[in-house]
């Protein structure tokens, strides 16, 4: 997002996607797991600083039908799009409005979750100090700010890349060429550095992967922009506390921690960093980090950054790990390991914990209130939920949420159509992506989902109106026209009867992997 006329996200869009990690249910379970106690995900006020075309925000009005939800852009072009995508999904608690950052006032009111992802860095210094400024202006008392920046000494690296390709592609004109310069470029460097074995050659054949594979319109705007000064972390909290704004922490728990780097560096660490910051600056060193994404409050809360089990009382609870081996008998002392979506692998042995797992592995991709975790768990031991199980499954439940991928907490429940209904209705934000041509959509998880042909024709007629039989012949009606590929064996069919008997034998297991894909509304 740049602050000034001919804005270039109007000539190169941003493509404009649910970003997880600023979920207000994320925000909302760290302020929680640190002692605080935040607004109610359900019923909230939401200001999005740089929304582009409300692809963060439009599926959280949506998931959220009683909370509010505002987005502001300095991109026009951006802003007329999403707004035809408001109006086509009927939703009534979302706007988004074209504004500067610098011009919010105090006419848009208090919110309980201000969201700034992609935009900190990116812009001028008055500018960041616009977004600390608005934040501390419009955060409700218990709110909580998220604001997303590049950072040192990772980007020392990144910036260097940079300034050689800004050095060559700005040579050109127009936006395209400018982009397939800066490609060009990132070829030539690899290249020239394919047989260099000192530091230099492995770093930047490191940042060059990373790079060549990311999308054109991040290239432009994350590489070619005038704006993109990172900082460390340090400066960023110290230029946010004359705002009124305190640190909360990060919407990644995990990366608070030192646990994973042994007790002499975390013995070290303690001798060298008295508080949270501090620590937080030296594992930024130890780790090369490129980049945050910070939570503030107001000044006047004060968090506590040590990990109590009963906060995890009232979260919502899910996974998405799977079995290793054979399922045991929960209720032995036999240990049972567990693999997470990375591959990491925890390994548990208290009874209770297993038999939450295995509730949870069966609840994914929802999940379940940590309550009814607990006496879900405790039936499958055959036995009532004592006051030991409970603390023995919240210690579980917050170790393995925030030293593995493997368990996942929110404020907030996901709630979606498990089994489909005779007469589906999928999402109506992304009905509407489908209908518009994009193949990547938003879920009740608030992740992205990549359809494939059939699902993304299969979406947009999912509006509760057709039945199994009606939505056959909706398909074998597009594959007839020529929009929708039907094939046997490699072969396209052609004939309508066949086309009829192989899109209804397709069908139940699209809609099933839908339903998987927390794309389905409940009903």
């Amino acid at each position: 997002m740049s602050d000034t006329p001919g804005n270039s996200y109007d000539d190169v869009p941003y493509d404009s996607f649910a970003y997880p990690h600023t979920h207000p249910a994320r925000l909302a379970t760290v302020a929680t797991l640190f002692g605080l106690a935040p607004p109610d995900v359900a019923r909230c006020r939401v200001l999005e600083l740089g929304c582009a075309a409300g692809g963060n925000i439009i599926p959280m009005a949506e998931a959220f039908p009683h909370s509010a939800f505002v987005g502001i852009d300095l991109s026009g072009r951006q802003i007329a799009d999403g707004t035809a995508v408001v109006r086509e999904c009927g939703l009534t608690n979302v706007r988004l409005e074209h504004a500067s950052i610098t011009d919010l006032d105090g006419s848009y009111g208090e919110f309980d979750y201000v969201l700034c992802h992609g935009v900190f860095s990116w812009v001028p210094p008055a500018v960041q100090e616009a977004i600390f400024a608005a934040c501390a202006r419009h955060l409700a008392p218990n709110g909580v700010a998220f604001v997303s920046y590049n950072t040192y000494p990772g980007w020392h690296m990144r910036g260097m890349i940079r300034d050689m390709m800004r050095y060559h592609a700005l040579q050109f004109d127009r936006p395209d060429e400018r982009v397939g310069q800066a490609r060009a470029l990132l070829d030539f460097l690899a290249q020239t550095t394919q047989k260099e074995a000192g530091a230099y050659g492995v770093l930047l054949r490191s940042e060059l992967d990373l790079l060549k594979h990311q999308s054109d319109h991040y290239l432009y705007h994350e590489q070619l922009e005038e704006h993109n000064q990172p900082l460390y972390f340090h400066q960023f909290v110290a230029r946010a506390e004359p705002h009124g704004l305190r640190y909360l922490g990060e919407a990644l728990v995990n990366t608070m921690l030192p646990g994973n780097f042994g007790p002499d560096v975390q013995k070290t660490l303690a001798q060298l960093a008295p508080g949270q910051i501090q620590t937080e600056q030296y594992l930024d060193f130890v780790r090369n980090r490129t980049f945050r994404e910070t939570l503030l409050v107001r000044a006047d809360n004060v968090p506590n950054w040590e990990m109590v089990p009963e906060r995890v009382f009232n979260l919502h609870v899910s996974c998405g790990a799977k079995a290793v081996g054979r399922a045991t008998d929960p209720g032995t002392k036999a240990p049972m390991q567990f693999r997470g979506p990375s591959g990491m692998v925890l390994s548990a042995s208290n009874p209770v914990f297993k038999a939450a797992m295995m509730e949870l592995i069966g609840a994914w991709p929802g999940t379940v209130h940590f309550p009814e975790l607990l006496d879900r768990s405790a039936a499958r031991l055959g036995r009532p939920a004592s006051e030991e199980d409970r603390q023995a499954l919240a210690a579980g439940v917050l170790n393995a949420h925030v030293s593995s991928d493997l368990v996942e907490l929110s404020a907030a429940p996901v709630r979606f159509a498990r089994v489909p209904p005779e007469r589906p209705v999928a999402l109506v934000h992304a009905r509407a992506a489908a209908k518009g041509g994009r193949t990547s959509v938003s879920n009740r998880r608030h992740e992205t989902v990549r359809l494939d042909d059939l699902s993304s024709r299969l979406l947009p007629l999912l509006d509760g109106t057709r039945d199994r039989a009606a939505l056959v012949e909706a398909l074998a009606a597009l594959a007839r026209a020529g929009e929708l590929t039907v094939q046997r064996g490699g072969q396209a069919l052609a004939d309508a009867d066949a086309i009829r008997a192989s899109v209804a034998g397709a069908l139940e297991d699209a809609l099933g992997e839908l339903a998987r894909d927390a794309l389905l509304a409940e009903v």
